[in-house]
């Protein structure tokens, strides 16, 4: 406990330095040079806010929160893809409780973070659980390979489809699977006859490639998404990502993506009708 509030107290002196900062650059040179000073330097929101390492201590992607924070306040629908212990699902929750027809929909294929999610939601009549792999076809059994198994028991990463970059940076064990059922997301919003889905938040380590780049996908009724992309920035694959959203429709906003990584977050927005 010592050392967490030691970690958090670091990270918060860490990021009002970096607001100081970029206030007085503001002041000072004006905004565009400032901004153009704090990218050159990688100082930026992320690593000012949770990207310091302190006994093994991280924040939970604060500017992930603000974004779904502010879509929900004016949405009713919320797609959580890779829920893991439903972190966004909560904060949904939270934002969406008390509007009329809201509706939260969390998948998560694996079986042992799935019961945390039963445990927290499971009577909760504005979440929908599913136990299901999002993927580019309906009702088949995939192997889905895990990452590190916590103490208890659940794990943060897995995914479909055997990929190589992914074994190191995650720590996934081709060894170590279970088999789950899969389900498409175009497939998923039409058995929930969703006419609008506000936001879909997908954190799926990687399978976003095979998903997102199908070119049979259905996006139509989608207004936002949140993708963590498990592709180095400026990579073939990142790239072709961005071109199958931009296809359909969706600007594309990188968010502080860190071209050393090998992953980062892309906001994929558009206006429709209210």
């Amino acid at each position: 406990m010592t050392r967490e509030i030691a970690a958090r107290a670091w990270m918060g002196l860490w990021y009002l330095g970096y607001v100081s900062l970029k206030v007085i650059l503001r002041i000072l040179i004006g905004v565009e040079r400032s901004s153009w000073i704090l990218y050159i330097t990688k100082i930026h929101y992320i690593k000012a806010y949770y990207g310091v390492k302190f006994g093994g201590i991280y924040g939970w992607e604060p500017h992930i929160n603000k974004i779904v924070k502010k879509i929900l306040k004016k949405g009713l629908t919320f797609i959580d893809i890779g829920a893991y212990k439903g972190h966004y699902t909560f904060q949904a929750y939270k934002i969406l409780r008390k509007k009329a027809n809201s509706k939260i929909i969390a998948i998560e294929p694996f079986p042992n973070n799935y019961r945390i999610l039963e445990s927290k939601f499971g009577h909760n009549p504005t979440v929908q659980l599913l136990n299901r792999a999002i993927w580019i076809k309906d009702e088949i059994e995939v192997d889905f390979y895990i990452g590190d198994i916590y103490r208890d028991g659940t794990s943060a990463t897995g995914r479909i489809a055997w990929s190589e970059p992914h074994t190191d940076n995650f720590s996934l064990d081709k060894t170590k699977s279970v088999r789950v059922k899969t389900i498409r997301l175009d497939t998923l919003i039409k058995s929930f006859n969703l006419e609008r889905v506000d936001l879909v938040k997908m954190d799926i380590q990687g399978a976003e490639y095979e998903i997102l780049t199908d070119p049979t996908l259905d996006l139509s009724n989608v207004c936002n998404m949140i993708i963590e992309v498990h592709y180095k920035y400026g990579s073939r694959k990142s790239r072709e990502i961005i071109s199958a959203l931009a296809r359909h429709g969706f600007r594309i906003i990188p968010l502080y993506p860190e071209p050393t990584l090998m992953s980062y977050h892309l906001l994929a927005s558009r206006l429709m009708d209210p």
